[in-house]
């Protein structure tokens, strides 16, 4: 699932993913506790499973756009491996 908010507005995509029933993997607060047991005890994920692959925003000072993207963890890429996710399947060019 990809989600680009243009706002950082605290717990906004947790809230909006559990109230759509899609609730994020790993979130205690706003998730499904079957499926976060499911994902520490089969697959070894013990975090929330949110990542932020780009981020971009106006330097406060210059005014300059700034640009920063995130490879993944070990986590994540276990992950992609388990269930046969490709790398550059869940990157997209953000430029």
């Amino acid at each position: 699932m990809e989600m680009k908010p243009k706002t950082g507005r605290k717990h906004q995509l947790r809230r909006h993913m559990h109230h759509l029933s899609h609730p994020i993997v790993g979130d205690t607060t706003h998730g499904d506790g079957r499926h976060n047991r499911l994902f520490r005890e089969h697959y070894d994920a013990h975090r929330m499973l949110l990542h932020a692959s780009c981020l971009t925003f106006n330097h406060p000072m210059t005014g300059e756009p700034v640009r920063i993207q995130a490879g993944f963890d070990s986590v994540w890429l276990s992950l992609m491996s388990e269930f046969g996710w490709q790398e550059c399947d869940a990157i997209q060019d953000y430029t």
